[in-house]
């Protein structure tokens, strides 16, 4: 299919303001490394909210949660849907401590939680990891999706796609840095939702419309054999009065199996590479004002990638089943309804919403890989007293090296959903260690290093041992998870008690900068003596924990019953739609009461000016 004069002019401008606003902001984001990667920590709580949610929103996402409703129907998302539990849980245990911590990464941690050789050892490790290998292939899979959709909608061959993604990319990403991603998330958000809703739209037509949707799309579903429509996972089929479910496939939370979803909304959500938040969510944690707007900006986050995005995608997914029953490729489903349904200036705006959703992605983890390498390694490690104009140069020769890593992975590989599925196996046995640093003291850096070392050796072997069917059981991606969960936490439980613990004063400063709660044993009581003696209270913004727990339980189920809510009224389930949309209201007004009540009831009277100003 080809693009008219229209659909060309569109792109060229959405185009030539991609680099205008880069070239705005590259003044600011030479100024230094903390503007570069953090904006100078002055972002608002619905600017680093809303930024979070677009850089999600990648040219991959689409396609992806498309492959899984074909493959295993909506309840085949719970693979990513169980995560909305450990960003609840990011929102109101850990998002005001990453702020208090006021760091530039996330492995930037690991020398203030640990001391000594081990706690520089962990951190130039995890930031030569989490740059050359995390960041990395997630460029890839983004870039592969990109390449995927200028395939089927423009006809253009896989390097020439990759080439020019990579291209435009540095172009933009390295001049403007973390400002100048945040000031276009917001636009690029809002073009992506307006482009997806756009093709719901136009498929809807197909099928009559959202009452054809409702009614007519179930049958032609069954009649070819598919319950994709499904959103709980057939275990719960006598709380939806559906029958059947999705078919089984290759995701972690298989919808056809008891196990994999148990292991997703069990063991998932807490033993992940973001158990505590992950890189991209703590840069704009990072970069918030304060923690009052790091919470906020994690809540917005929470309900907006988890209920507002989602189903435009779904019914167009959904919709594919009917329009290409016979198609096997099903990364490919989405920009094949594009072409399908998009005429003349639609499939203009649409590729131009794509591109944004794939900028959005791109730049913010060009910029994280930068800022782990330059942060965390170079600056650490190589060249410790260098101005910062050096560093900012620095970080924008590593973007370009990061993006071409990234396209020889997107070269060399055909599945979105392996490797995301991949990733999540890579470092699952860690994930517990992630989060229980905050609430233990005796946690210390060589549990983390054991963690994530035999995670790595662990998950390898069990994809090799499949590939080469090295014994006759095939393990399922949930399978590989449970194992790697269990059989690292005998490694670095151990380790743990074999080693020693961090050095108490190290743990104190920690501790007094951070405030964490949980066990902190005897370093809270060395805190509590020292603090009685200087007649000096705890801080009065400190969450109380029956709050934390009761607004984290709600958030959970604001964000569940709305998610859910909303499929049953498009499915005209007039009864059980209502029902989870009450409930979501009353959690959120219980959750907005507290909110209230933790800022002493005060009302926070922001800045007039512009978020994005100094």
């Amino acid at each position: 299919m080809h693009l008219a004069g229209i659909d060309w002019a569109i792109i060229a401008v959405y185009g030539l303001f991609m680099l205008g606003a880069g070239l705005y902001f590259s003044r600011r984001a030479s100024r230094s490394t903390t503007d570069f990667f953090i904006s100078g920590r002055r972002l608002t709580w619905w600017v680093a909210g809303t930024s979070m949610v677009a850089t999600t929103f990648a040219a991959d996402t689409p396609l992806f949660v498309t492959s899984l409703v074909r493959s295993e129907g909506i309840a085949g998302n719970w693979i990513w849907f169980n995560f909305a539990i450990s960003h609840a849980l990011t929102t109101f245990f850990l998002a005001a401590l990453w702020r208090r911590a006021k760091i530039v990464t996330d492995v930037e941690l690991c020398e203030l939680r640990y001391s000594g050789r081990p706690g520089r050892a962990l951190r130039c490790f995890k930031g030569s990891f989490f740059a050359f290998i995390t960041n990395s292939v997630i460029l890839g899979w983004v870039l592969l999706a990109m390449a995927t959709i200028c395939e089927e909608v423009l006809g253009l061959p896989k390097i020439q796609t990759i080439a020019a993604g990579v291209l435009l990319a540095t172009l933009y990403a390295t001049v403007s840095g973390l400002w100048g991603v945040v000031a276009t998330d917001l636009i690029q958000f809002g073009a992506a939702m307006l482009g997806s809703v756009v093709l719901m739209v136009k498929a809807l037509g197909h099928v009559g419309g959202i009452r054809g949707f409702a009614t007519v799309l179930p049958t032609l579903l069954a009649d070819n054999g598919r319950a994709a429509m499904d959103i709980l996972p057939p275990i719960f089929s006598p709380l939806k009065g559906g029958a059947g479910g999705a078919a089984s496939g290759a995701g972690m939370a298989a919808a056809g199996t008891l196990g994999g979803f148990l292991v997703a909304i069990g063991v998932q959500w807490w033993s992940w590479k973001y158990s505590d938040g992950g890189g991209v969510l703590i840069q704009r944690m990072s970069a918030t004002r304060n923690e009052r707007h790091s919470v906020l900006a994690m809540l917005w986050f929470t309900f907006a990638n988890y209920v507002v995005r989602p189903w435009p995608w779904f019914m167009v997914a959904l919709i594919s089943l009917v329009v290409f029953p016979e198609l096997t490729d099903h990364k490919t489903a989405y920009p094949k309804m594009m072409a399908q349904f998009l005429g003349p200036g639609w499939l203009g705006l649409m590729m131009a919403a794509i591109l944004a959703a794939f900028m959005s992605t791109v730049d913010t983890h060009i910029n994280l890989a930068a800022s782990y390498f330059v942060n965390d390694v170079y600056r650490r490690f190589l060249r410790r007293s260098s101005s910062e104009k050096h560093y900012v140069l620095i970080a924008r020769l590593a973007s370009v090296m990061f993006l071409c890593i990234g396209g020889l992975i997107a070269m060399f590989n055909t599945s979105i959903v392996k490797l995301f599925v991949f990733m999540l196996q890579l470092v699952a046995g860690a994930g517990v260690v992630f989060l229980l640093r905050w609430f233990w003291w005796r946690i210390n850096a060589w549990s983390e290093i054991s963690a994530m070392i035999s995670s790595l050796i662990i998950a390898t072997l069990l994809n090799i041992c499949n590939s080469h069917a090295w014994i006759a059981h095939q393990f399922a991606p949930w399978e590989i998870f449970l194992i790697n969960v269990v059989a690292s936490a005998i490694v670095w439980i151990a380790v743990t008690f074999l080693t020693r613990p961090t050095e108490s004063s190290h743990l104190l400063a920690f501790y007094q900068r951070v405030r964490p709660s949980g066990a902190w044993g005897p370093v809270a009581a060395h805190d509590l003596g020292m603090r009685q003696a200087a007649d000096d209270p705890p801080a009065a913004s400190e969450w109380k924990p029956k709050r934390q727990w009761e607004c984290f339980l709600l958030t959970v189920l604001l964000v569940y019953t709305s998610l859910i809510g909303l499929g049953y009224f498009l499915y005209a389930r007039w009864t059980s739609a209502v029902i989870l949309s009450a409930l979501a209201l009353l959690a959120g007004m219980r959750v907005a009461w507290n909110l209230r009540q933790q800022d002493g009831g005060k009302t926070h009277r922001e800045a007039q000016h512009d978020p994005l100003q100094p």
